[in-house]
């Protein structure tokens, strides 16, 4: 096993129906919040109006900030600091699924500092986190990124189409509610886009990671097993509030650290998506079930082992190419098997996307996975993403 510190300071407060705490544990972090949402669906929904409601029940201040976008661009990211700042509030509030809380995550930052947002994203950065971040509460509406519980955040570059994240553990949110029974309104095309990001945020260290690590390797399993068991059930039962419940307690703890302690391994298939959604703002984890089949196939004697023995784990065959069918049968089964073409890409993009994704990983001439990706290889995945129609023959001519 890799040496490893795991430190989790945020407080989880999970379980349906524990949205009505919010006041009670608002009062723990300060007497004026910021209260991020995205642009519609906190609002649209009534669930804003219904926490807002809560903190005057406290006594607690506010200032509304409901800019966010999906894919949260610097300059919404920039403006909530600077009205945070402005209001002089002492703790911030995010409503919202992983685009809300990251933007908040990094609000909470530069409310204190005053720079620019991305300059913690530059590689290297011109900023860094270095703690004095004001204490943050986010309430999940959406079962995906696992920001709720994690010391990640992305944001996209408004000018540039850069998508990138960072680590820092300032950045772990101090309470998080997580309430299944808010992820019920969340439409079933999104709810299956959270599934892929889930299940790729624990299958990219479980596949590219060299450590011996079998107990990291039986919790990524059953997690992995659990997302593609209750994706299924909530894809032909939407309001099945225990496929619900299960997927938001998958998605807190596959970025948590928990399932790869011990098992450092880079996240090489995110890293390709990223210029996807920052460029053509689709939904990560749409862009992410484009690129995962072709980066399966063209790094497929690279992760034979690991392909075998998830497949043993989770599928009953040892064989690495019918590992890869059985993943692509069920991206099939829950109607997230599209190729870049499906998703409106052009391939004149595809020099733009490696580019990006250089840049993204901080290096000139390669992403980081089990072992480098070099340009061509880059691109040649993207070619590979384009179009599936004839992905179980690609998948058949491996040896």
């Amino acid at each position: 096993m890799d040496n490893f510190v795991l430190h989790i300071p945020t407080k989880v407060v999970f379980g349906k129906g524990e949205f009505s705490s919010l006041g009670k544990h608002a009062k723990e972090l300060g007497k004026v919040a910021l209260v991020v949402s995205g642009r519609r669906f906190a609002k649209e929904s009534g669930l804003l109006d219904k926490a807002l409601k809560q903190l005057d029940e406290v006594g607690i201040k506010y200032v509304v900030y409901s800019e966010i976008e999906p894919n949260p661009e610097s300059k919404t990211v920039d403006k909530g600091g600077e009205i945070a700042r402005k209001e002089n509030v002492d703790f911030i509030i995010a409503i919202g699924g992983g685009s809300v809380i990251d933007a908040a995550k990094i609000i909470k930052v530069i409310a204190k500092t005053g720079k620019p947002s991305w300059d913690y994203f530059e590689r290297p950065p011109k900023e860094t986190i270095k703690g004095n971040t004001l204490p943050l509460l986010t309430v999940v509406t959406f079962a995906a990124t696992g920001s709720e519980l994690d010391n990640a955040a992305v944001i996209t570059n408004s000018e540039t189409r850069d998508k990138r994240g960072l680590f820092n553990p300032e950045l772990f949110p101090a309470i998080s509610i997580i309430d299944p029974l808010l992820t019920l309104s969340i439409p079933k095309h999104a709810t299956i886009d959270g599934v892929i990001d889930m299940f790729t945020h624990i299958f990219e260290s479980y596949l590219s990671s060299n450590a011996y690590a079998p107990v990291s390797d039986r919790i990524s399993e059953g997690l992995l097993k659990e997302c593609i068991n209750q994706g299924e059930v909530v894809f032909n039962d939407p309001q099945n509030i225990d496929a619900r419940e299960a997927l938001s307690w998958i998605a807190a703890l596959a970025l948590s650290g928990i399932p790869n302690a011990g098992r450092r391994g880079p996240h090489p298939m995110h890293r390709l998506e990223h210029p996807i959604s920052g460029i053509y703002g689709v939904s990560h984890g749409r862009g992410l079930s484009a690129i995962m089949p072709a980066y399966l196939i063209y790094t497929y004697d690279l992760h034979k082992d690991r392909l075998a023995l998830f497949g043993e784990m989770i599928f009953r065959t040892n064989n690495p190419r019918e590992t890869i069918l059985r993943i692509v049968e069920w991206l099939k089964r829950i109607d997230a098997l599209n190729g870049l073409k499906d998703l409106g890409i052009k391939k004149e993009s595809f020099e733009a996307f490696v580019s990006s994704a250089l840049r993204d990983d901080g290096n000139p001439d390669f992403i980081r996975a089990k072992r480098p990706l070099y340009k061509d290889e880059i691109m040649k995945i993207y070619e590979i993403a384009y179009d599936y129609s004839e992905i179980e023959k690609k998948i058949m001519e491996l040896s």
